[in-house]
């Protein structure tokens, strides 16, 4: 009998053995597979994040070169003023100088460093007189108030306007305006003859500031200048002139997304 079951034994070591090994070698397939799914996902991840990197610099180096040129563009605006500043052609329509735009030796200060006195006496004053900055419609009467009496009539005297008033913003309707740009809406009369009236309209043109004559009625009628009879004109016309929005510059945030199909969804991240 113990010779009969000794081979027993061994086939169920054995057997034993072997069940032991293949559980073994079980848990390293699947010990393997994990670390095996583990880099996959690792290499993916810093694949993804090496290129959100180079997407960031690329970024970085975009931003850096545009500040690069907004120096460069500055240091041209600069020098560019500072022959503005002198140019005698402006000079020609700006204002006249002031006591305290002349030094002691009557030559013209210098205004390099005064900004100040830079809006009153350098030509570059003529600049926001052509297009302002900000919207001002007192201003823009004015104005139109001073064109009319420095235009003189057939006798030699300034012309007194008729009428100038708050314009209709309706009756400009279909406007196209430039970005930026704006306008202010001014009716005006002129009764006069029609050289005197004409004259005024040559002076508007004339003006440094723009002004548009967006639609206009003429009447003719006859009036009495003393012992004469005169033929008279009655112009009522629809002008608009013009002031653009203030410019500042402005920092703004960026977003960069991994994935390029976020951007623009407004989502975080």
């Amino acid at each position: 009998m113990a010779t009969t079951n000794k081979p027993k034994e061994v086939a169920i070591k054995k057997r034993a053995q072997i069940d032991k090994a293949m559980q073994v070698m079980m848990v390293a397939v699947g010990a393997a597979a994990v670390v095996l799914g583990c880099s996959i996902v690792l290499s993916i991840y810093f694949v993804k994040w090496i290129m959100f990197n180079a997407k960031v610099i690329g970024e970085k180096d975009r931003i850096i070169g545009d500040f690069k040129t907004i120096q460069n563009n500055v240091s041209a605006l600069s020098s560019n003023i500072e022959v503005l500043s002198g140019d005698e052609n402006l000079e020609v329509v700006a204002r006249v100088r002031e006591n305290r735009c002349m030094a002691i030796d009557g030559s013209p200060i210098d205004t390099e460093n005064n900004i100040g006195l830079s809006r009153i006496c350098s030509a570059l004053r003529v600049i926001p007189d052509a297009l302002p900055a900000t919207q001002n419609p007192e201003a823009v009467y004015a104005s139109l108030n001073k064109l009319f009496l420095e235009t003189k009539d057939e006798s030699g005297k300034p012309v007194e306007p008729e009428s100038i008033t708050p314009g209709n913003i309706g009756d400009m309707y279909g406007i196209e305006l430039a970005e930026g740009l704006n306008l202010v809406p001014v009716a005006l009369l002129i009764e006069n003859t029609a050289i005197t009236a004409r004259a005024v309209l040559d002076t508007i043109e004339r003006s440094i500031r723009n002004y548009d004559v967006m639609s206009a009625t003429i009447a003719w009628r006859s009036s009495s200048v003393g012992m004469t009879m005169a033929d008279m004109i009655e112009l009522r016309g629809n002008v608009v002139a013009y002031y653009s929005d203030g410019v500042e510059a402005m920092l703004k945030q960026l977003t960069i997304y991994a994935d390029d199909k976020r951007a623009g969804t407004g989502g975080g991240g």
